[in-house]
């Protein structure tokens, strides 16, 4: 990913996000993210924070490709938590949703378990 709109096209995709769904959400026009993501039009510097904080990424790698991609250094079960949330759509925030993940986890973790034994 070499370019600004490479890496903003990438961000949407990993979220699921269409172009659509992603400006209005921005606030922006589909065709003004469209010419972002094609290097046509740059984003001035407020709406460039505004993305890195939208997807929770590191303003610098967002711009120039440097740095570590997100805002904080995640370890790696909490960058495979955050995609899993991110892939499926889970909303934290809904009243037992993080306590029906903690289950699914479990139940999986136990099969996995099961099976290590059983081979």
């Amino acid at each position: 990913m070499e370019t600004f709109g490479s890496r903003l096209a990438y961000l949407r995709s990993r979220t699921g996000l269409s172009q659509e769904e992603l400006a209005e959400r921005l606030k922006i026009a589909k065709s003004t993210l469209g010419m972002y993501e094609t290097g046509k039009r740059e984003p001035s510097h407020e709406m460039t924070a505004r993305i890195a904080d939208y997807f929770e990424v590191n303003i610098d790698w967002l711009t120039t490709g440097r740095e570590s991609v997100y805002t904080q250094q995640l370890s790696k079960q909490e960058l495979l938590l955050k995609e899993i949330v991110e892939k499926y759509e889970i909303d934290l925030e809904r009243p037992g949703s993080k306590e029906k993940l903690e289950k699914i986890i479990q139940v999986v973790f136990e099969d996995v378990e099961r099976n290590s034994k059983e081979n």
